[in-house]
């Protein structure tokens, strides 16, 4: 399991997206005032796509597995993005959707608005590697067939 890059792109995917909870800026700012959606979204958001991506390193003991692994990470994917959606458009609608600030770059808000896009970036990175695997498993096959 942990010898397969993939586990490790899920892996800190995962932590890319939970680390998003040690920060203040999405879950006391602006927009988590203003809109009483915003923060139950972006938890259960988190919550979902962090744990079905934990939860896509155990599946690769066979071809069958693999796929469906490939199938939730892309669900991951989607999911991430509704994340970003979710983190960005309510930043936005507030008028706070900015890197920099009257005293220069806000930092705190610059990693927060990054964090989604290296998650997202970690789990293409994780597909293409259980991509790989498929493919290598089928060709495999293949010269076992002939």
């Amino acid at each position: 399991m942990i010898q397969r890059i993939q586990t490790l792109y899920l892996l800190l995917g995962a932590l890319a997206l939970g680390a998003l909870g040690l920060f203040d800026a999405p879950w006391s700012g602006v927009a988590a005032s203003r809109f009483s959606w915003f923060v139950p979204t972006l938890i259960a958001l988190l919550i979902v796509t962090a744990g079905a991506a934990i939860g896509a390193i155990f599946l690769h003991k066979d071809q069958e597995q693999r796929k469906a692994q490939r199938k939730i990470v892309i669900g991951v994917q989607i999911l991430t993005l509704l994340l970003a959606g979710t983190l960005y458009g309510g930043l936005y609608w507030v008028g706070t959707l900015t890197f920099a600030g009257p005293s220069g770059i806000l930092w705190t808000r610059s990693v927060v608005l990054l964090l989604p896009i290296v998650a997202y970036g970690l789990f293409l990175l994780a597909r293409r590697a259980i991509e790989s695997d498929i493919e290598r498993v089928e060709r495999m096959n293949q010269g076992r067939i002939r």
